[in-house]
């Protein structure tokens, strides 16, 4: 079975790093790693998405790439919102939270945006969940994302999310104003909610 076909068939991700191409491949001499990543390459069956980061296939997974290229990292903002149905703006960049801010541009044109929180929240795993491939922020760690990030950003669309969960949430921030925040937001849920009920 040659390398490509290990990939191939034992990962389920499309994206790679070389770190983890060395433990797939077992393969912790560095320089002979370089040369067979180099050989694939060239050979076209690894395609090279940034550096250090590669791909089976040219249609891989953005949102898998943008966590590979700058971990650690998950996805949200509005990207997430829209993932989970409470953002409709169209969009081409993808957010993520990260360690700093930074843009990567990929060769495809593909924007990566990257937002930076203490390393105490980022490191939080309450509302970040592994979904294909890649760790994406919940409805609600998104909202308080968003919400820590862009104090005066106007939601839509947010009346699935649990007033629970996101008053949990909001307290891993330490952040009084955005405790605030998410408080009033909890009352516009459930006042939605009420009116929804009394429709019904």
């Amino acid at each position: 079975m040659t390398k490509i076909e290990k990939l191939l068939s034992g990962a389920p991700q499309t994206v790679f790093t070389i770190d983890d191409l060395a433990v797939l491949w077992n393969m912790p001499d560095r320089p002979r790693l370089a040369r067979g990543v180099n050989y694939y390459v060239r050979t076209g069956r690894l395609h090279s998405v940034h550096k250090g980061v590669y791909a089976l296939k040219e249609d891989y997974s953005l949102h898998e790439a943008a966590i590979k290229i700058f971990p650690p990292a998950y996805i949200s903002f509005t990207t997430a919102l829209g993932l989970h149905g409470a953002y409709f703006q169209y969009e081409r960049n993808i957010h993520t939270m990260a360690q700093a801010s930074k843009t990567i541009t990929l060769k495809n044109g593909q924007t990566f945006v990257y937002h930076q929180l203490k390393d105490m929240v980022l490191l939080n795993q309450e509302g970040v969940e592994k979904t294909d491939g890649f760790w994406l922020a919940s409805l609600e760690r998104a909202i308080c994302d968003t919400s820590y990030l862009v104090p005066s950003f106007a939601f839509e669309h947010v009346e699935r999310a649990d007033p629970g969960k996101l008053l949990a949430l909001a307290a891993i921030y330490d952040n009084q104003a955005l405790i605030t925040r998410i408080r009033e937001l909890c009352v516009v849920i459930e006042e939605i909610r009420s009116e929804e009920a009394s429709v019904a």
